[in-house]
């Protein structure tokens, strides 16, 4: 819970004098030469900090490295902490740890370009840039550190970006002089190191604080915690360490600031923030062991049910042994390094993309249209968050990759000096397998996630139906039935002798094939005058039912599974019929709200078209691997919505029904070409 404190207290008085001394020619020879080399190498350096968070990213991880240093040398009986300072006021970050501190040696050559004395194994930074980048990206650094048995050390570093820019040669080089004040907060501590960054001048990034509109300790914390090392990633049963946390933030033009406390430092995990989440291994838990009781598995517990999210968590290991739901498709170079890098991971998918906007909006009440929690893949190493997230890459059912969030831990990748990605055959790895993990977790999204509560306009759907209600009607009061012996003598081919060229084609084309029986068990009631859909039909099968069941003589048929224990004729709702060439102007007319996917049950047309692409996913029944799933005689495809994968409308494509009959093994390859995931 936040609280207030009062911002008398937060600064002492001037520290000892010192020397100045240059950061960068400490211990160097030739004074011109050595500071243009060095400025050559800082400015490289800065090239590749390109991110808002890289400030805070720096601070954090420095305090973080330092305070988990002297827990190993100290145990259980050292209580680490970290005061995080933010005054939005004087546009300064302020960092303090009673960490392991700096020496005197190291505190003059700390801020060197390169130079550096973490180990890179069990710290989270070791490339010696960190330190550089935060003098001389800036231009107003105060560092203070002690140590026990050492007086206390502070300096202060002005115009390092200034003169790094510096082109006329006009900016002296910046040198160390002494500060003349620190936090008080520093005071009282035994060891450890303060880092102050106050924004000024020009090309420095962030330029202020107010960017993203945060103004409290609670937006702060959230923040930090998504875009740098407080945001701990720690998976499949690793513990966070015990380092407590302060942050403190000065609102514009106040004199108080707001305050929280973070136990250990941990990531913002969705699960954990946007409601009522459901864990999908204990779901698949519950299903495996009510398969072995030999229970109804369609009957779902109502504690899996209606969940904003689906979330877990998963080893590399268990994912090479088969024992995660995720079994993307890897080659032996990719195996190879899944042991290698240390893979854990985390993903999480919403019911929609309402999640991220309500957090943003109306919890954290950012700046709207920033987004600090959404879809995508969010790389990591060395326990902490790397750069931004990067598009999940899918060829299908695109729409899912803004649901869901996922986190790659890799225990052993080097990213790059400014942490923004990782080298590129192991980003590739992480893609490859976040897009497997976005195609199993949308098997389970319409059984587990609370559906949308989007609808058709009340009058669209009441138009309809009464146009519905209208030909049923008419139906009654004036009948079409002709029959006769002898009067029907199929020919064993259709009078059409070409290719549609439009869709009064299609449709010409669709009712021969009724009415030669090619296509059995629809029955049409209108070809409508209704000004948003073509017709209305149902689907109506009499027994005997052997001529729908699937033959070699009937490919077009269905499993006779179908059929067992039924007796009585089949008969549907009367249900919307949509006649077109292709479907391209089918997508483009639900694209622009002129019709409905889910008011339509079946959609005809000569070919599939492109545009149902990142719309929708489609189900091959021509693909032979794929026919037991044809419920109706006929049908081709099934077409579901790519966000949300629910079910939309079945599919006639007479193009692809005429090439199956006529070479089934062909057209199923083709089918199976065309429309199986990839994702994998």
């Amino acid at each position: 819970m936040a609280s207030k404190y009062d911002e008398s207290d937060a600064v002492a008085g001037p520290s000892s004098v010192m020397k100045e001394w240059d950061p960068l020619l400490e211990g160097e020879g030739d004074p011109d030469i050595v500071a243009r080399a060095k400025k050559r190498e800082i400015q490289n350096i800065l090239k590749s900090y390109t991110g808002y968070y890289d400030l805070f990213a720096e601070l954090i991880q420095n305090a973080l490295d330092a305070v988990e240093k002297r827990m190993k040398a100290e145990g259980d009986k050292f209580a680490p902490r970290i005061v995080v300072k933010i005054d939005l006021n004087a546009e300064s970050v302020t960092v303090i740890d009673n960490g392991c501190g700096m020496n005197q040696s190291e505190f003059r050559t700390f801020l060197r370009p390169n130079f550096s004395f973490k180990d890179g194994v069990s710290t989270r930074g070791s490339k010696g840039v960190g330190a550089t980048y935060l003098a001389y990206g800036f231009n107003h650094l105060v560092v203070a550190t002690k140590q026990p048995g050492n007086s206390p050390q502070s300096g202060l570093l002005l115009n390092g970006r200034r003169w790094l820019d510096d082109t006329a040669q006009i900016v002296n080089r910046p040198k160390v002089t002494a500060a003349s004040e620190v936090d008080k907060a520093f005071n009282g501590i035994d060891c450890g190191t303060l880092m102050t960054v106050t924004l000024s001048g020009d090309n420095i990034r962030p330029r202020n604080l107010g960017y993203y509109g945060a103004t409290t300790a609670e937006q702060w914390m959230a923040i930090l915690r998504v875009h740098t090392a407080l945001g701990g990633i720690y998976l499949c049963g690793e513990k966070a360490s015990g380092v407590r946390v302060r942050l403190e933030v000065i609102a514009k033009d106040e004199h108080v600031a707001s305050f929280v406390e973070l136990e250990r430092p941990e990531y913002l995990y969705p699960h954990l923030v946007l409601g009522k989440s459901v864990d999908l291994r204990e779901y698949l838990k519950d299903q495996e062991d009510r398969a072995k009781k030999h229970q109804d598995l369609s009957k779902i517990p109502a504690k899996f049910t209606k969940q904003n999210g689906i979330w877990g968590e998963w080893t590399g290991e268990q994912i090479l042994a088969g024992e995660s739901p995720i079994k993307p498709r890897l080659d032996e170079v990719d195996k190879e390094a899944l042991k290698e890098l240390g893979l854990r991971m985390y993903v999480y998918m919403g019911f929609s993309t309402d999640l991220w906007d309500d957090y943003n909006d109306k919890v954290l009440k950012l700046r709207k249209g920033s987004r600090l929690l959404r879809g995508g893949l969010q790389q990591a190493t060395r326990h902490m968050p790397q750069g931004h997230t990067i598009t999940i890459p899918l060829t299908e059912s695109i729409g899912f990759q803004t649901l869901t969030h996922v986190v790659v831990h890799f225990e052993k990748a080097e990213p790059d000096l400014g942490r923004k990605g990782f080298q590129p055959e192991h980003t590739k790895l992480a893609e490859r397998i976040s897009s497997s993990s976005v195609t199993t977790f949308k098997k389970y999204y319409a059984q587990l996630l609370r559906g949308k509560t989007g609808a058709p306009a009340l009058m669209k759907a009441m138009q309809l139906a009464t146009w519905i209600d209208q030909q049923r009607e008419y139906e009654k009061r004036h009948p079409l039935v002709i029959t006769g012996k002898g009067l029907f003598a199929p020919t064993e081919e259709l009078p059409i002798r070409s290719q549609p060229l439009r869709e009064q084609d299609v449709v010409a084309l669709f009712n021969q094939m009724l009415s030669s029986g090619l296509i059995r068990g629809i029955q049409l009631l209108s070809s409508s005058q209704y000004n948003q859909y073509d017709g209305l039909f149902r689907l109506h099968m009499e027994p005997p039912f052997d001529k729908y069941i699937r033959s070699d003589e009937n490919p077009l048929g269905v499993d006779a599974e179908m059929f067992v224990g039924v007796t009585d004729p089949i008969e549907s709702p009367v249900q919307v019929l949509e006649y077109k060439f292709d479907l391209d102007s089918l997508i483009e007319e639900f694209t622009i709200g002129e019709k409905n996917p889910d008011e339509i049950a079946l959609a005809v047309a000569w070919e599939m078209g492109e545009k149902w692409k990142g719309n929708f996913t489609v189900l091959s029944y021509l693909d032979d691997e794929n026919v037991h799933h044809r419920q109706f005689h006929g049908y081709t495809h099934s077409f579901s919505h790519a966000v949300g994968g629910n079910a939309a409308f079945q599919v006639i494509i007479l193009k692809d029904l005429i090439n199956y009959c006529l070479d089934s093994k062909a057209e199923s390859d083709r089918q199976r070409a065309s429309y199986s995931s990839d994702t994998e």
